[in-house]
Order: structure tokens, then sequence, then C-alpha cells
């Protein structure tokens, strides 16, 4: 589906650039409407190659970068980079993300692609741009997989960015805003309709989720930006954007509840009048009341939880999340009497992970009742600890691609699930969820989905439903 989120990443390393070099952004997804079916059932939305060709020839760029968030993308990146090329074969072509990062010497197969940055790339593409004004070597460079003749060189990230109040707000002036605004569609399904703007206030978790490659991806650490410098940024979106909806996409926001509290208080003093919610999900065991009431008081008007598991063996035992059930229903429950709008996250499917836990998840979220639940098949994103478990059990298929993983559809090679069966159940699991939700609360299910997503927004919320059918009935690829 389109759904065009500001680039942040991408942005910031404009930000981090543009005083030693000249940059433009384009953002092809919020660009232009246009859509093309690829291989594999995805589907290329956003600018042409036709169209992106004319801007790199109108700009005449030394260097071309290009963000990976997720391994589907890359198959879309390998035709910029031929593109590219054909343009100009001494053009530097480069990207970075999760999935380079995680895949470097498999990614660097494509002759068109001439480097990635690893992890986090402020520093790295400062210095990239530096040596070559400079024509220095790139040789040395921390965090950076390049080719040296026929041979792939990684060079692993060793040093991280401490102070992330240093780190300049991201170049949101050379960013689509007009085109965000007109378009509407923010990364969640949850909007309040006003003029939304995503931010990021920390980086990685002190979590050790199996599932997630984030806290690898920042360094095995936590790291956060000072309160003040998180409001300083929500002062100038509201003052020069009007901005009204701020998204938290965040790993874990609340991660530091002390600090959150401090961010939410002093949007509280400053007067600032907006909305918010957090699209990634909240962990529930750092929430209490009195930071809850902050965040109401604040302008928060959505919550979603990620439970992951309503199985408590299966949180502690196999998904490693620090999640006490009994206190998170508890906190659950206090949210919901606050009046806020509560969707959970949940995953099905971990090697090991009985049917009958499978059968407890869809209990317990019965019981927890949220506005909405979504299910997840549980997969092994390279840099996880659940791809080391999956390639050292001998889990995946022979030759598997990660450029067809999705959220959707398992990965794993298991003879407990036939094939197809987890996305079934996640796909029933969520249609038989939203239709008891509809008949506990019809007005609240009919406001968001009939009057604030169909009516407004109906290409939207009918490829929705294309993808939400074919999981269910096991019709095509999710």
């Amino acid at each position: 589906m389109r759904v065009p989120s500001m680039p942040l990443g991408v942005a910031y390393l404009a930000s981090a650039v543009r005083d030693i070099s000249d940059v433009t952004i384009m953002d092809a997804v919020a660009e232009s409407d246009h859509e093309e079916p690829m291989d594999g059932d995805f589907t290329w939305y956003g600018s042409a190659l036709s169209e992106i060709r004319s801007r790199i020839e109108d700009f005449k760029p030394d260097l071309v970068g290009i963000g990976c968030i997720f391994s589907s993308i890359f198959p879309v990146i390998r035709k910029v980079c031929r593109e590219i090329k054909a343009i100009d074969p001494d053009i530097i072509t480069i990207t970075g993300g999760s999935y380079p990062t995680f895949m470097a010497e498999h990614c660097m197969k494509e002759p068109a692609l001439d480097m990635i940055v690893l992890g986090e790339g402020e520093m790295t593409f400062r210095e990239i741009i530096r040596r070559l004004s400079s024509g220095a070597s790139l040789a040395e460079i921390d965090g950076l997989a390049f080719r040296d003749g026929d041979r792939t060189v990684v060079n692993p990230r060793t040093t991280w960015i401490e102070d992330l109040d240093t780190i300049r707000f991201p170049a949101r002036d050379l960013l689509p805003m007009d085109a965000y605004k007109k378009i509407g569609i923010p990364h969640s399904l949850s909007f309040s309709g006003k003029n939304f703007a995503p931010m990021i206030t920390s980086r990685g978790c002190p979590a050790r989720c199996i599932y997630c490659s984030s806290t690898r991806f920042w360094g095995n650490r936590y790291r956060f930006r000072s309160p003040e410098n998180v409001l300083d940024e929500i002062g100038g979106l509201i003052s020069r954007w009007d901005i009204g909806e701020i998204q938290f996409e965040d790993d874990n926001t609340t991660a530091n509840p002390k600090r959150a509290m401090s961010i939410f208080r002093g949007i509280i003093d400053r007067g600032y009048k907006i909305r918010f919610n957090f699209p990634n999900g909240l962990a529930l065991w750092t929430l209490d009341e009195r930071l809850v009431d902050l965040m109401v008081e604040a302008g928060c008007y959505e919550m979603i939880l990620a439970f992951e598991s309503g199985c408590q063996e299966v949180l502690r035992d196999i998904v490693k999340k620090p999640t006490n059930l009994e206190k998170a229903i508890k906190i659950t429950r206090y949210i919901q009497h606050k009046g806020i709008r509560t969707d959970a996250f949940y995953i099905i499917g971990f090697p090991g992970e009985t049917r009958e836990q499978i059968r407890r998840t869809f209990r317990f979220a019965n019981k927890v009742k949220t506005d909405l639940a979504y299910f997840f098949v549980a997969n092994p994103l390279p840099g996880s600890e659940l791809h080391r478990i999956a390639e050292s059990r001998g889990m995946l298929p022979q030759g598997f691609n990660f450029e067809n993983l999705t959220y959707s559809r398992s990965a794993y090679r298991d003879d407990v699930f036939p094939n197809g069966e987890l996305e079934r159940m996640a796909g029933r699991g969520f249609v038989k969820y939203a239709f008891r939700s509809f008949l506990r609360r019809p007005h609240v299910f009919l406001k968001r989905f009939l009057f604030d997503l169909f009516l407004k927004r109906p290409r939207y919320t009918v490829q929705i439903l294309v993808r939400i059918w074919r999981r269910v009935s096991g019709a095509g690829k999710p």
C-alpha cells in the first residue's frame, strides 16, 4: 500500500552533510501516485523510474543515497541503482538501513550498488562526503561496506554518537511537506485528522526480544535525546509546519519513564496544543498510572500496546520480553478507564510455540478487549536473534530470499504448521477480533473505520481490506 511517511533517516543524513555539500531529497512515494506490479506479488508505489531518472539528470549528483527500511524494498533499490548507472556510471550509489546492514555481502553482489552505510549513518555519511570531496581513501571509514575490485570490504561499526542532542534535526525543509498533508495517511491506521509528523526521540531499546533487529542495529544499547531537545523540535514543527499531531516512532518511547515524563510534562508546560500516539507500540512494562495520567493530559489519544503474546511462558522462555501479563492487564484497564483508544500487537508462530499457546494468545486478546488487535507472524528478520535461531536449526528453506519477507507470511519451514496455516490463523484472528470489537462498541468502530478512514481515504481502505482477505482465505500472497 502507498503509505508515505517522512523518511526521517534520509532527512537526518541530509541535515548532517548540508553544510559541506549541496543536497536534495526526493521522496518518491510521496511525490507520485504511480504504481506498477513487481515480482513476488509486490507493488511499486511512487515515482516511476522515468521520473527518478529525470530528477537525477536535472540535479546532476556525484552521489545518490537510497534508504532501505525493509528487505522487500531492496528490489526497488536494485532497479534504481541500475538506472543511475545508466545515466552516468561515475555517480556513486549508496544505501543503508537494517536489511543492507545485516546482509551487506549479499546486497553488495549487485554491481550497480557501490556502498552500504552500516547502522547509524550520520558520522559515516559525513565522512564519505568529506573524503570524496578531498580525494582521500574511503578504506578506513568506520561502518562502511564497499567494493575493492572484485572483493567486498565490510568495516564493522565500532563508534556511535554518544550525545544524540548533537545531531541536527531532520532536514524537513527538503521534504515535500505539503504532499504528506494532502495525502493524510500516517504510519498507523490511527490518526486524529490533524496535520501530522513523525519524530524519533531515542535509538535502540534496553530489551532483548528475539524477533527484533533494532537493538543490534543501534549498537546493543539504548540512547536517548534530552527532553529539552525533543521539546524544541516539537516547537519547531508546530511553528513552522503547523503540525497538530506527533507520531512518536521510537522503538520504545517510554523505556526511560523518568525522561518520558519530562517530555510529556514539558508539552504541557510549554503550552503545545498537540495530539500524539505511538505507531510502533508501547512497552507495557514501562507504564504506570502516573505516566499514563501525564500522557493523557499532554495529548495522547491512542496507545498501541505491545503484548506480543498472551502466554507468559512464551514471553519468558521464547520471546525474552520482560512483560508481566497480570500487571499488563491492570495498566491496560486503567488506560481504557481514562478513555484512551487502545490497540494491541501480538505475534504468533515463534519456534517452539505450540498450537495451544497460540490459542491462549487469542483467548487473552479477547479477555483484554482492546479496540483492535493485530496478529502478526513471527519472522526471522536479518540481525535478530530469531534469524540466528532459524539458521542454526535449519528452519529456512534452501535459497530463501529475504526480499520476499513480510510480516504476514511465515518464512519458516515448520512441520508443526503446514504451509499457510499461520498466515490464515493471524488473518482470521484479526477479522474475528474486529467483528467482536464492532459488537462491543459499534459507534466507536464505525466512527474509526467508516468516517475516519473509509470516507476520507476510500482507496487506502479498500487496499487494507484486500490484504486482510488474502490473509484470511489464503488466496494469493499477502
